[in-house]
C-alpha cells in the first residue's frame, strides 16, 4: 500500500474517468483562487453526503462538531432519502433535504433528474453561506456549485476544483476515510473534532423491538443479531459458512435472529435452507435496525451498513472484511474485530473483475475463524 490509501481505495477506473473529465472542466472553466479568509460564523452550513448508509453514518461527526463549533448557524442536511429515517429528530441537524443521488442510487430516469434539479433550485432560495463536501467527491462539488453556495468547502484530490473555493491541501498519511473526511473541518480553524459516531435511539423503535422480542421469545440477553448481506457481491461470505456458525451459537443456548436488509432476502432465505430450519428475521426501518442492533450481545456481520450501525451503538461486533481495506472504513470504535485476509495483493478491488474464481478473499475466511472469535467473546462475557 502506497502512502495515500484513500486515494488508493477509490475505484480506480472511476477515478480515471473523474480526473480526465475534470482535466477537460479545467481547461474550459479554470480554477479560481483560493476565497478570502473564512468568516468565524455563519448563518447557514449545508453538509452534502451522496452516498449510503455506512457513508451517511460517517458525517455524523462533521455535523456534531459543526454544530458545537457554530451553535447559531442552521445546520441543513442534503443526502439520500434514509438521512431522514435515521436522523430525524437528532439535535445536531437542523433541515434533512433528501433526493436520491443518481451516482449513487443508479436511478437516472427522468423523474428523478427533474427532482434532483427541484431541490438544487429550493436550496438555491436558502442562500447558503458554505457548502461542504462529506465525501470526497466531485459530483458533490458541482452540486455545490449548483446549489449556489457562497463558499464551497472540499478536497479536490477526485477533481472538481472548478466548482470549489476553499480547496485545503489533502493531508498526508491519513488511512481512514472519516479521518480523511473529518480533517476538512480544520480549515475551518477547528482544533477540536467530535470523532463519536453515536446516534440515538427513539422510544418508539425500542418499544417495536420489546414488541418483536416478546412475539418471538427472545431473551435479548441471549440475542446474537447476524446481518448477513452486503452492497456488493465481492464482500458476501459463503452461505455455507454463516450456517456453520450460526449451528454453533445455537448449540450453545443463543438466539439468533438474522438481519434483513433491503436486498437480502435471497441470500436470507438461503441460509434458512441450509439450516433446514426458520429462524426470526428481523426486517424493518433503519430506526428499527439501529435499535435492534443496540440490544444484541453480538452481531456478526460484513463490510456493510451494519458495521456502522454497530459503531452508533457500541454494539460487541465480529465483521469480516474480503475486498476493500478494513483500516479505510473500519469505525473508529472499540467495539468491533475485524476478520480478514491480509496476504493478498489484489487490493483495492476493481468490482466485477475479480480475477479469482472463488472471491478468495472471503471464501479463505474460515467458519472456524469467526467460531474462535465468538468462543473468545462468550468467555468474556460469560454468556
Amino acid at each position: 500500500m502506497g502512502k495515500n490509501i484513500v486515494i488508493q481505495g477509490c475505484n480506480q477506473r472511476k477515478l480515471k474517468r473523474a480526473l480526465l473529465l475534470d482535466k477537460f472542466i479545467r481547461i474550459c472553466f479554470p480554477a479560481g483562487s483560493t476565497a478570502n479568509v473564512i468568516p468565524t460564523s455563519f448563518n447557514s452550513i449545508l453538509i452534502v453526503q451522496s452516498h449510503l448508509i455506512g457513508d451517511l453514518i460517517m458525517a455524523v461527526p462533521i455535523l456534531k462538531t459543526l454544530r458545537n463549533n457554530f451553535p447559531n448557524a442552521r445546520i441543513i442536511l442534503l443526502a439520500n432519502e434514509f438521512a431522514n429515517d435515521l436522523l430525524k429528530g437528532e439535535s445536531f441537524i437542523d433541515e434533512i433535504f433528501t433526493v436520491k443521488f443518481p451516482w449513487s442510487t443508479y436511478d437516472y430516469s427522468w423523474k428523478n433528474i427533474i427532482n434532483v434539479l427541484k431541490t438544487i433550485l429550493k436550496l438555491r432560495k436558502r442562500k447558503i453561506d458554505l457548502a461542504i463536501d462529506a465525501q470526497i467527491d466531485m459530483r458533490n462539488a458541482i452540486l455545490m456549485f449548483l446549489i449556489g453556495a457562497k463558499r464551497r468547502l472540499g478536497y479536490a484530490i477526485t477533481g472538481g476544483s472548478s466548482f470549489l473555493t476553499d480547496i485545503p491541501e489533502f493531508p498526508e498519511n491519513i488511512s481512514n476515510l472519516l479521518e480523511a473526511r473529518l480533517s476538512v473541518l480544520k480549515y475551518l480553524g477547528i482544533d477540536r473534532i467530535d470523532q463519536s459516531t453515536t446516534l440515538s435511539l427513539n422510544k418508539s423503535g425500542l418499544d417495536y423491538i420489546d414488541s418483536f422480542l416478546k412475539k418471538n421469545f427472545i431473551d435479548h440477553k441471549k440475542l446474537i443479531g447476524i446481518h448477513p448481506g452486503a452492497s456488493k457481491k465481492e464482500k458476501l461470505w459463503p452461505v455455507e459458512y454463516f450456517s456453520e456458525v450460526i449451528r454453533y451459537l445455537l448449540n450453545k443456548g443463543l438466539q439468533v435472529v438474522l438481519i434483513e436488509g433491503p436486498d437480502d432476502k435471497i441470500i436470507v432465505e438461503k441460509i434458512q435452507n441450509q439450516l433446514n430450519q426458520t429462524l426470526p428475521c428481523f426486517k424493518s426501518s433503519l430506526q428499527n435496525v439501529l435499535a435492534f442492533i443496540s440490544l444484541c450481545q453480538l452481531l456478526i456481520c460484513l463490510d456493510s451498513a451494519a458495521i456502522h450501525l454497530a459503531g452508533a451503538t457500541n454494539t460487541p461486533t465480529i465483521a469480516i472484511y474480503g475486498p476493500r481495506w478494513p483500516v479505510l472504513t473500519k469505525p473508529f470504535a472499540s467495539n468491533i474485530e475485524i476478520l480478514w485476509n491480509a496476504n493478498l495483493e489484489c487490493r483495492p478491488c476493481e468490482y466485477g473483475k475479480c480475477k479469482y474464481d472463488n472471491n478468495v478473499c472471503m471464501t479463505s475466511i474460515a467458519s472456524e475463524q469467526v467460531i474462535d472469535k465468538i468462543g473468545h467473546f462468550l468467555r468474556e462475557r460469560i454468556l
